[in-house]
């Protein structure tokens, strides 16, 4: 019985724990006066419905807490919705949905899951991280650093010159209509450039390649150039390191070079 106690304790904590905080977005399928997003803030809790292909919200309502997750229930017309929430992980709820009738009858029970929003995108932006070189010899930027900082993309880039690579600078990258968009400003000349990805690989969630269209502008000339650039992702190298070492057999030292990997 004691041993009961501490896991229901335990699980309690677990839920208690969940950040339920944020706007939910329904990924199965539902029908009329089935919610199709919650927004959570704390323990109030908004439903959103579709009706006549119109989002309508209802009444935001206090949640309970309970060992396992959220439970409420609140009425529009002539029924109640009552929905318990529990946690599958940071990014995914699954909702448990009731309709009761005025004389305490369930009549439809279903349940659903929920992502949260915002975790998609996050996602997605991380199949852009890494190291990238230019498949061109002869492109505008050599090469690309992507790095996420909460949440946050940064794009360090490499530019072309008759004297060798020369920094572009480092710029924050938005992300919106399924690409990255960045300007740097370098001098007197300002680079746009939009970023896709391109052959997703699923078994990491990263992009194999990506695709660069860029439009650089000198702001005293007003010379414009426009170019489409193609990375791979920069390969690995492990370099050898070499150490010495001192081994001592019998009456003579023999130092040894030994290639470390």
């Amino acid at each position: 019985m004691k041993r009961v106690l501490l896991s229901l304790a335990a699980l309690a904590v677990s839920a208690f724990g969940f950040n339920y905080s944020g706007t939910w977005v329904n990924k199965s399928e539902y029908r009329y006066n089935d919610p199709i997003r919650l927004k959570i803030s704390g323990t109030t809790v908004t439903p959103y419905l579709y009706r006549n292909d119109t989002l309508v919200k209802l009444r935001a309502k206090n949640a309970t807490k309970t060992g396992t997750g959220l439970y409420e229930a609140w009425g529009f017309g002539m029924k109640n919705l009552v929905l318990y929430i529990k946690p599958i992980n940071s990014s995914k709820i699954k909702v448990y949905e009731k309709k009761i009738d005025t004389d305490r009858k369930i009549v439809i029970t279903r349940s659903f899951i929920f992502n949260k929003k915002g975790a998609v995108t996050a996602s997605i932006k991380n199949r852009y991280v890494g190291n990238w070189r230019s498949t061109g010899a002869f492109s505008a930027i050599s090469k690309l650093t992507i790095r996420n900082a909460d949440g946050q993309l940064y794009v360090r880039a490499w530019k072309n010159t008759a004297n060798g690579q020369k920094p572009l600078g480092l710029a924050r990258a938005k992300y919106y209509s399924n690409a990255l968009h960045i300007t740097w400003y370098k001098g007197n000349l300002v680079v746009n450039a939009v970023i896709k990805g391109l052959n997703y690989n699923s078994s990491n969630n990263k992009y194999r390649t990506l695709k660069l269209d860029l439009k650089a502008k000198n702001i005293n000339t007003g010379i414009e150039n426009r170019q489409t650039i193609y990375f791979k992702k920069k390969p690995v190298i492990v370099q050898e390191r070499r150490f010495k070492k001192r081994i001592k057999i019998g009456p003579v030292d023999i130092d040894l070079l030994i290639n470390s990997y």
